[in-house]
Protein backbone atom coordinates (compact mmCIF):
# COMPACT_ATOMS: atom_id res chain seq x y z
CA UNK A 1 0.00 0.00 0.00
CA UNK A 2 3.30 2.15 0.19
CA UNK A 3 3.44 2.84 -3.58
CA UNK A 4 1.90 0.40 -6.96
CA UNK A 5 4.82 -2.24 -7.25
CA UNK A 6 6.24 -2.04 -3.59
CA UNK A 7 4.63 -5.40 -3.32
CA UNK A 8 5.96 -6.90 -6.38
CA UNK A 9 9.51 -5.44 -5.48
CA UNK A 10 9.09 -7.00 -2.08
CA UNK A 11 8.22 -10.28 -3.40
CA UNK A 12 11.62 -10.42 -5.21
CA UNK A 13 9.54 -9.49 -8.67
CA UNK A 14 11.34 -6.83 -10.02
CA UNK A 15 10.12 -6.44 -14.12
CA UNK A 16 6.80 -6.69 -12.77
CA UNK A 17 6.81 -4.35 -9.98
CA UNK A 18 8.37 -1.98 -13.44
CA UNK A 19 5.34 -2.66 -14.63
CA UNK A 20 3.37 -0.45 -12.04
CA UNK A 21 6.25 1.94 -10.69
CA UNK A 22 7.24 3.63 -14.08
CA UNK A 23 3.36 4.84 -15.46
CA UNK A 24 2.72 5.94 -11.83
CA UNK A 25 5.72 7.89 -11.61
CA UNK A 26 4.69 9.12 -15.07
CA UNK A 27 1.53 10.35 -13.97
CA UNK A 28 2.50 11.60 -10.62
CA UNK A 29 5.25 13.74 -12.26
CA UNK A 30 2.92 15.18 -14.43
CA UNK A 31 -0.09 15.62 -12.00
CA UNK A 32 2.33 17.66 -9.75
CA UNK A 33 4.18 19.95 -12.12
CA UNK A 34 0.52 21.06 -13.67
CA UNK A 35 -0.63 21.77 -9.70
CA UNK A 36 2.66 23.54 -9.38
CA UNK A 37 2.15 25.96 -12.47
CA UNK A 38 -1.42 26.47 -10.93
CA UNK A 39 -0.33 27.04 -7.46
CA UNK A 40 2.78 29.40 -8.82
CA UNK A 41 0.40 31.29 -11.14
CA UNK A 42 -2.15 31.76 -8.06
CA UNK A 43 1.13 33.33 -6.03
CA UNK A 44 1.88 35.40 -8.79
CA UNK A 45 -1.45 36.95 -8.59
CA UNK A 46 -0.97 37.48 -5.06
CA UNK A 47 2.14 39.29 -4.88
CA UNK A 48 1.15 41.41 -7.39
CA UNK A 49 -1.68 42.82 -5.99
CA UNK A 50 -4.06 41.26 -8.34
CA UNK A 51 -5.67 39.11 -5.93
CA UNK A 52 -5.68 39.84 -2.07
CA UNK A 53 -4.27 36.94 0.12
CA UNK A 54 -7.49 35.40 1.06
CA UNK A 55 -8.13 31.67 1.12
CA UNK A 56 -11.63 32.29 0.22
CA UNK A 57 -10.98 34.17 -3.34
CA UNK A 58 -8.21 32.21 -4.08
CA UNK A 59 -10.71 29.19 -3.95
CA UNK A 60 -13.08 30.70 -5.69
CA UNK A 61 -11.12 32.18 -8.33
CA UNK A 62 -9.34 28.22 -8.95
CA UNK A 63 -12.97 26.99 -9.62
CA UNK A 64 -13.72 29.82 -11.53
CA UNK A 65 -10.55 29.21 -13.75
CA UNK A 66 -11.58 25.63 -14.55
CA UNK A 67 -8.11 25.03 -16.13
CA UNK A 68 -6.78 22.44 -12.82
CA UNK A 69 -8.88 19.54 -14.17
CA UNK A 70 -7.56 19.26 -17.79
CA UNK A 71 -8.49 15.81 -19.59
CA UNK A 72 -4.63 15.30 -19.25
CA UNK A 73 -5.10 15.69 -15.57
CA UNK A 74 -7.74 13.35 -15.75
CA UNK A 75 -5.69 10.59 -17.20
CA UNK A 76 -3.17 11.28 -14.87
CA UNK A 77 -5.06 10.81 -11.98
CA UNK A 78 -6.91 7.79 -13.32
CA UNK A 79 -3.30 5.99 -14.20
CA UNK A 80 -2.64 6.47 -10.73
CA UNK A 81 -5.38 4.92 -9.07
CA UNK A 82 -5.51 2.23 -11.89
CA UNK A 83 -1.87 1.06 -10.83
CA UNK A 84 -2.49 1.50 -7.07
CA UNK A 85 -5.29 -0.93 -7.45
CA UNK A 86 -4.10 -3.26 -10.07
CA UNK A 87 -0.62 -2.97 -7.70
CA UNK A 88 -2.30 -4.19 -4.26
CA UNK A 89 -4.58 -6.77 -6.38
CA UNK A 90 -1.40 -8.41 -8.00
CA UNK A 91 0.57 -8.57 -5.19
CA UNK A 92 -2.12 -9.69 -2.97
CA UNK A 93 -2.34 -12.36 -5.30
CA UNK A 94 1.34 -13.16 -6.05
CA UNK A 95 1.68 -13.34 -2.13
CA UNK A 96 -0.99 -16.39 -1.80
CA UNK A 97 0.42 -17.73 -4.87
CA UNK A 98 3.77 -17.60 -3.27
CA UNK A 99 2.47 -19.11 0.30
CA UNK A 100 0.43 -22.27 -1.80
CA UNK A 101 3.81 -23.22 -3.52
CA UNK A 102 2.21 -22.54 -7.37
CA UNK A 103 5.12 -20.00 -7.99
CA UNK A 104 8.98 -20.70 -7.33
CA UNK A 105 10.65 -18.41 -4.89
CA UNK A 106 12.73 -15.53 -6.14
CA UNK A 107 16.17 -15.56 -4.13
CA UNK A 108 17.62 -12.24 -2.93
CA UNK A 109 19.28 -10.53 -5.86
CA UNK A 110 18.13 -12.83 -8.19
CA UNK A 111 16.46 -10.67 -11.39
Amino acid sequence: MVFPGAGQYYLGRRARACLFIVPTLVAAIYFFKQVVATASRMADEVLSGALPADPVLIAERLHQQGDTATPLMNIAAAVMLACWVASLVDAWLLARALERGALPRKEEGAP
